[in-house]
């Protein structure tokens, strides 16, 4: 959750692993690529060693093992897409210079992936959503786990608690962003049985996550890449798109974009006044 700490990363993998060791693996496979990749590529190491590279590559290798049964066909897949993700950050980092990356490498990589299994007419098999506990603290939880592709609340718990460890302020909004979620698509009559498996909670968690590091002084903005990531999540469920992390990122996106333009609107304004 776009933490630098590996002790916070030692807890997401502890969640993961508890909840579906075949995810794991995936994620495991898609950092090696990943990190194999940026070696022999000679990527610069400042990147390498903040994780920068290697967290889109466990979302997608994660990503592989939630649509496709563990088979050598999956693992190659793995193999290939952990480094193609690589490439695509690099490319990002290197022509995208003001436009934060977040996970946009791994929506792009797993979007072009699925259209190549469909294009290969390979059955996707996503596995059924067990955990039906009821209760708001339950559904705020899972929408939390729902960022590593986990269903189950009891991994949202362990996801807050390495964020704790860290990070006391980004543990806190995490769970601000997973609850508006939920508020939010309760309000808009979004399907409950969506609001269930936490799918409006960890784009919303994301947001605020990304936005209160870059716009803390700014509580309305944070409240409206929520707001944005919610109604982007729901246009997604709209479509039949897979969403993956891409609300948080266009919403994300969008919300800087507006600081941006809204700060150099006064600074221009000081100016005139000035002059």
């Amino acid at each position: 959750m776009l933490q630098r700490s590996t002790l916070t990363g030692l807890f997401f993998a502890l969640g993961i692993g508890i909840n579906s060791p075949t995810m794991l693996l995936g994620a495991s496979l898609g950092i090696i690529s990943a990190l194999l990749t940026v070696q022999f590529l000679r990527f610069n190491t400042n990147e390498v060693n903040d994780g920068s590279y290697g967290f889109n590559a466990a979302l997608v290798g994660m990503a592989i093992f939630y649509f496709l049964p563990p088979t050598l066909f999956s693992l190659a897949l793995t193999i290939f897409a952990g480094a193609f993700s690589t490439v695509v950050m690099r490319f990002w980092l290197l022509k995208f210079v003001e436009l934060p990356v977040f996970t946009a490498p791994f929506v792009i990589t797993t979007w072009l992936l699925l259209l190549l299994i469909e294009a290969l007419a390979v059955n996707i098999e996503i596995p059924p959503f067990t955990d039906k506990t009821q209760g708001d603290f339950y559904l705020i939880m899972r929408g939390i786990a729902q960022v590593m592709f986990q269903s189950n609340w009891f991994c949202g718990v362990i996801f807050i608690t390495g964020l704790l460890l860290h990070s006391m302020k980004v543990a806190t909004w995490a769970v601000i962003g997973s609850t508006a979620g939920l508020l939010i698509a309760r309000a808009l009559n979004f399907p409950s049985d969506i609001i269930i498996m936490g799918v409006y909670g960890f784009n919303a968690s994301l947001t605020a996550v990304a936005l209160s590091s870059r716009c803390n002084q700014k509580l309305w903005s944070i409240l409206l890449g929520i707001t944005l990531a919610v109604l982007l999540t729901g246009v997604f469920e709209y479509l039949s798109i897979p969403a993956l992390t891409a609300p948080f990122v266009l919403a994300s996106w969008s919300v800087i974009a507006l600081i941006k333009a809204s700060d150099k609107n006064a600074t221009e304004l000081q100016k005139s006044a000035g002059g």
